[in-house]
């Protein structure tokens, strides 16, 4: 079958499927929305639905990847014209808000090995003659952004992925970094957090590079025949120290502005100041088939064909980096579209534009997908469509650098937020693969799977929502209760944690505003490199761009119900649930500390604790009942007379501000700017959560103070949210409503 039939063919089968799944659906009462309300919130999603085409998505990706566009240069300002310009023709009130930050481009950047011999390694990647763009020279070279300049020489020291528990096996094995080139290889942990660790063990530079066994040839074939990096992948990225804090390092905690008070470079203690590169695999062998000394340990062992060891001697590398460091400025585009009812009210979408290449995938199948949303929403206005709420979407600018635009824009209107954001969701990169993955706050995982259960799959025959279960299932280990006395667990379907990594950041962890992101995933393995680009998705990530539209209608229906709900979509007994679940990890993980001090050959300077948790166990306890109470008053109102329009409002921020208790006005532990007490990336991991971080903190340090400190907080939040659940259950039931 010609492929343009085949294609055809694909589309009418997923415009049966949306049409077969409405009609399912019709009857199935929508979370938060009175009988009243339904009919015509159903006649707006069908609007919305239709819109989202396969088609345009590809048009979208085809345009937003023709050239590079790093925050703050030409072609980025160029890409936020094109959104600005869209929106505008959809219908949004639209405004484009600029920022003054701080970001480096490279000026010069080199590495050289100068023992056992002197050679220059490439920062390029290598060209395909398939592959138009992976020739081009218009994107930078390897970088890192917040790199330090510098030049540094040294011995190199293989410090496998960089962490800190690594860094303590080199300790543990009397091999010192001080004055050294560290080498490790990318993942596990957000990259600036490996130049941290270095630097603060003395170290003279880093080198970050892909390992085939992360996201090479050991997990498929590489590019140009797979997904997969090849020899000459390189992975740019910034090197912010991210779990201490995002945004621009000269202006933490508030908005930069041409007049705000910018700390000096020199002063900055959020990024390096000792020089990193990045670097493809194919030259970081250079470099390992000539480290000595001990073996590394099993698990330290890559997937290059030799043995690695630890060094130092006789590999011995010169880094030189100059960065143009200079306050350039960004541009967030946002739409708005006003709330009928609620215009006060705010309900958030975001995606940022800017990429370290073209970005394919990472950013602009997100603004692909975000644009086709825009389009959906704008035929839903047109089509008589009034959202209770208003509903903004925003297209972030410098996420790259350390979420810079977003974090700028929440810094600045943090009072208006705090009063007013309902919930924030994030599309980031929208597609790599099929497979549907949510990380998000637990009140929102009900409308995430109502909203995924009414889209089918445009190829397996399943709703999102069934594939969705089916794989978290899949995933669930069944854990045994901690104590013998307490209830085995049943598989629940659950969002995982947020941590960082992208703009949902400082909504949640700085704002305490509910927050979700989510992707379609499948093997990627050249992300922030040149061959992220359309060749890429063209012939491995989405080829017929289905997963586009899928996410487009996924983000809109969110958005559609988020805005429209009478009754804000909110649920906790979910959020009672995922709570106690991962203080049980948190459980197990300290009897596990207990069990490692036991088993070594001397004890550990400082004991493990044994920590009391029933307290919190108390605390949470509580929370779920005045959970199940609002549930279950929610879930009644619909069935009784509607309240009256300012007791309907009351009661909406009442829900709402149910997430805002959970802020810490001093932040938790070593980390102000993080003020979530139950959520935040971990201070060692970056970009992977750690829920109830000051607790997690504890147990990995052994450090009896801050477990205190932090239980003692999390039970105040608690409780603090309990007596919100309260309040809001007791509007619920409430006598003020209007026939």
């Amino acid at each position: 079958m010609p492929k343009r039939s085949f294609r055809v063919l694909l589309l009418s089968c997923l415009l049966m499927s949306v049409a077969s799944a409405r009609a399912e659906t019709e009857s199935r009462k929508r979370l938060g929305f009175f009988p009243a309300s339904q009919a015509s919130q159903l006649r707006a999603e069908e609007v919305f639905l239709a819109t989202p085409t396969p088609e345009q998505s590809e048009r979208w990706l085809r345009q937003l990847t023709e050239e590079p566009h790093v925050a703050g240069t030409e072609n980025d300002r160029a890409l936020s014209e094109l959104v600005r310009d869209r929106l505008k023709e959809y219908g949004f009130d639209v405004q484009v808000a600029s920022y003054p930050v701080l970001l480096n481009y490279p000026k010069r950047v080199s590495l050289r090995m100068l023992e056992p011999a002197s050679k220059d390694l490439s920062l390029f990647e290598e060209g395909s003659l398939r592959d138009k763009d992976s020739y081009s020279r218009d994107a930078f070279p390897a970088f890192h952004g917040y790199g330090a300049s510098g030049k540094a020489a040294g011995q190199v020291i293989y410090a496998n992925y960089g962490r800190d528990e690594d860094f303590k096996k080199l300790e543990e094995m009397g091999v010192s970094v001080k004055r050294r080139i560290v080498l490790v290889r990318y993942g596990q942990v957000f990259r600036g957090l490996k130049v941290r660790e270095a630097q603060m063990r003395g170290a003279a530079g880093v080198i970050i590079y892909s390992d085939p066994a992360d996201d090479g040839y050991m997990k498929g074939d590489i590019y140009p025949d797979g997904p997969m990096r090849p020899p000459s992948g390189i992975q740019r990225g910034s090197v912010q120290f991210l779990s201490l804090g995002p945004g621009d390092p000269q202006t933490p905690g508030y908005a930069s502005s041409p007049s705000s008070k910018r700390i000096p470079r020199d002063k900055l203690e959020g990024i390096p100041k000792i020089p990193s590169l990045p670097l493809s695999y194919g030259e970081a062998e250079k470099i390992l088939r000539v480290i000595a000394g001990p073996g590394v340990p099993e698990e330290w062992q890559g997937g290059l064909p030799f043995a690695y060891h630890v060094g130092p001697g006789p590999a011995k590398i010169e880094i030189d980096v100059e960065m143009d460091y200079a306050v350039r400025p960004i541009w967030n585009v946002l739409g708005k579209i006003r709330g009928s009812v609620e215009p006060d009210r705010w309900v958030i979408l975001g995606n940022h534009r800017d990429a370290w290449t073209y970005g394919a995938v990472d950013p602009n199948s997100g603004t692909a997908s975000f644009l086709e949303t825009a389009r959906g929403l704008g035929a839903a206005l047109k089509a008589g469509w009034k959202p209770r709420r208003t509903v903004l979407l925003a297209s972030w600018d410098a996420e790259e650098y350390g979420l810079v635009g977003s974090t700028e824009w929440g810094e600045g209107l943090a009072a208006d937020l705090s009063r007013n954001a309902v919930a924030y969701v994030n599309l980031d990169s929208s597609v790599t693969g099929p497979n549907l993955e949510v990380e998000g706050i637990p009140s929102l995982r009900n409308l995430l799977l109502e909203a995924a259960d009414d889209l089918p799959d445009p190829i397996r025959g399943k709703s999102v929502g069934q594939l969705w279960r089916s794989k978290r299932r899949g995933e669930w280990n069944g854990e045994e209760p901690i104590c013998p006395s307490e209830p085995e667990k049943s598989f629940e379907p659950a969002l995982g944690p947020l941590g960082s990594g992208s703009d949902y950041t400082v909504f949640l962890d700085h704002l305490g505003i509910a927050s979700l992101n989510f992707s379609f995933n499948g093997r990627y393995g050249v992300y922030h490199s040149t061959l992220d680009n359309f060749f890429w998705m063209k012939q491995f990530g989405d080829p017929d761009f289905l997963y586009h539209a899928v996410a487009a209608r996924l983000f809109g229906l969110l958005a559609m119900r988020l805005g429209s709900a009478d009754l804000v979509p909110l649920r906790y007994v979910p959020y009672a649930e995922a709570l106690r679940d991962q203080l049980d990890g948190l459980r197990r993980q300290a009897i596990l500390e207990r069990r490692k001090a036991a088993a070594a050959d001397k004890p550990p300077e400082k004991p493990p604790l044994a920590a009391d948790f029933q307290p919190i166990l108390s605390a949470l306890e509580a929370f779920r009942r005045s959970a199940e109470a609002l549930d279950a008053a929610l879930d009644e109102l619909p069935g009784r007379s509607r309240p009256a329009p300012a007791a309907l409002s009351r009661l909406n921020d009442a829900v709402v501000g149910v997430e805002r208790q959970f802020l810490s006005p001093e932040g938790i532990s070593g980390r102000p700017w993080y003020r979530h007490v139950l959520y935040a990336p971990g201070v060692t991991t970056g970009y992977a959560a750690w829920p109830f971080p000051g607790l997690t903190l504890a147990i990995k340090e052994h450090d009896r103070a801050t477990w205190d400190k932090e239980a003692g907080r999390i039970v105040q939040r608690l409780a603090a949210a309990s007596a919100a659940l309260g309040r809001a259950a007791a509007l619920a039931a409430g006598p003020d409503s209007a026939p």
